[in-house]
């Protein structure tokens, strides 16, 4: 009980007795065979689905979600309405290209039009946007699954690094788990969308 009453977390699922949580830098990865619910999991902890009964999500700070849809939907007209969608106070051009450039995509203008991107380009666009609201969770869904094996870990890596630096929470679920082993701080188990995910330990 001494652990579900901790407060040093980002976000935890627990029952009566059962406590997983996840802290600031942490990278969790979310295991398990394809249509084992590891979505359902990401969607629950975003508060888009409701948990089964007995299991209680408790999250703090801002959360940001980036689902997987390809070809993504957009909600600007172009690239620097994308980075501001949704924020507060737009950063200046300054700013967002610092971002762009940040995540890889230093030759992309602020004016270049969204549907000319490939699917890597898309993604790192997508992680810009979502790091200027300053989150601090961040929920990955299956978007590097189509990418090669090196754009892949070059972009886990890269992610991993901007967690521990800026003291955020990242949660990753997707088929290709192999791609993000070695950068995960957590590995959790999805069995059923009914059961709590099982932590494993690190080999």
């Amino acid at each position: 009980m001494s652990q579900i009453a901790s407060n040093n977390y980002t976000f935890k699922l627990y029952t009566a007795d059962t406590n997983l949580q996840a802290t600031a830098g942490e990278l969790v990865l979310l295991q398990g065979a394809e249509g084992n619910g590891k979505s359902t999991w990401l969607k629950r902890i975003a508060g888009l689905v409701k948990p089964p009964a007995g299991i209680l999500i408790e999250t703090k700070g801002t959360i940001r979600m980036l689902f997987d849809q390809q070809p993504p939907i957009w909600l600007g007209q172009n690239v620097g309405e994308e980075l501001c969608f949704g924020l507060k106070v737009a950063p200046d051009n300054s700013a967002l290209n610092v971002s762009l450039q940040q995540w890889g995509l230093p030759g992309l203008k602020l004016s270049s039009e969204l549907k000319g991107l490939n699917r890597l380009e898309s993604i790192r666009l997508s992680i810009a946007a979502m790091t200027l609201a300053e989150p601090s969770l961040v929920l990955i869904d299956a978007q590097t699954d189509g990418l090669s094996a090196e754009a892949t870990t070059r972009l886990s890596c890269e992610i991993s690094d901007w967690a521990k630096s800026r003291q955020v929470t990242v949660v990753v679920a997707c088929n290709r788990w192999h791609d993000w082993e070695s950068v995960a701080t957590q590995t959790w188990y999805i069995s059923s969308t009914e059961n709590l995910p099982q932590k494993r330990d690190k080999t």
